[in-house]
């Protein structure tokens, strides 16, 4: 007897584990599934007639389409995104060595006091104080179609990277201005390296300015598409979501939950895929 509870204990497992499996957690997934209940509903033909014109065929097939353009606007949005994040970045990570350079530089100057130095090193630690967060680059798709890009034309395959907000990325080219602004004043202040002087310096400033500026627009523009997505999908009366599960509970109810019709399209699930946190009144359901 023990033998075979423990038996029925590993298949109810393994049930488990298909059944865990099958419910995707993709949006690539959750269409997959939206063209494999289209095309179950095709086969009933003009069997397949609800009295709710909101889950015809054909207007199932007209939601389908408009899921996968959103979808694939989301994603044409991403990688830009990130593009110009790490172009910042990058720009962004020299503002320490210059930085670190140019008070070295004013150090060794003649003539500085130890006033002057310590006045630059206060305002050189207001450009290193703005905390900065990490965030992790997904792979790029290659723009022949041959597969994902590893080479070093796409740096953002897999590489954390730095990303700092708006906030602290103004905070910090603040103080980077500042800092420039007190050697400009300095007549001690002579350095040798060319990339050091005060033209070169502000230069160096006025290049941040447009980044930020491209980044911040970029980043506005993949969450604008992601909402809109997540509106046609999930919506709580109007999204995809809510019309597959009423078109599927149509064939439940007229077929019956046994019959071969239904067993087509029960085990295509779809979820909602927006964290909890993150779902707003439109998308609760």
């Amino acid at each position: 007897m023990k033998k075979i509870v423990k038996t029925v204990g590993l298949i109810s497992a393994e049930i488990a584990i298909v059944k865990k499996v099958r419910k995707h957690h993709s949006f690539d997934g959750y269409i997959g599934n939206g063209d494999k209940l289209i095309a179950a509903l095709g086969v009933l033909g003009i069997e397949y007639d609800p009295a709710n014109p909101n889950i015809s065929l054909a207007k199932l097939i007209q939601v389908q389409k408009q899921i996968l353009t959103d979808n694939n606007n989301v994603t044409a949005t991403i990688n830009p995104e990130k593009e110009t994040q790490l172009a910042r970045q990058e720009a962004y990570d020299l503002m320490k060595a210059f930085t670190t350079d140019a008070l070295n530089a004013f150090k060794a100057s003649e003539g500085v006091t130890p006033a002057q130095i310590l006045i630059a090193i206060n305002l050189a630690k207001g450009v290193f104080s703005i905390r900065i967060i990490s965030i992790k680059s997904d792979p790029v798709q290659a723009t022949d179609g041959s597969g994902v890009v590893t080479s070093s034309d796409a740096e953002v395959n897999a590489i954390r990277r730095n990303s700092v907000s708006e906030q602290q990325f103004s905070g910090r080219t603040g103080n980077f201005f500042k800092f420039v602004t007190y050697l400009s004043g300095q007549t001690a202040y002579n350095p040798n390296e060319l990339r050091l002087t005060i033209a070169s310096l502000m230069a160096y400033y006025n290049s941040l300015a447009p980044l930020n500026v491209a980044a911040e627009a970029a980043i506005f523009a993949t969450n604008l598409a992601r909402k809109k997505r997540n509106l046609s999908f999930f919506e709580n009366t109007k999204g995809s979501r809510f019309l597959y599960t009423q078109a599927k509970k149509y064939v439940a109810s007229k077929y019956g939950i046994k019959s071969a019709e239904y067993k087509e399209v029960k085990g295509l699930p779809f979820p909602n895929l927006i964290k909890k946190k993150d779902r707003t009144p439109e998308t609760m359901y």
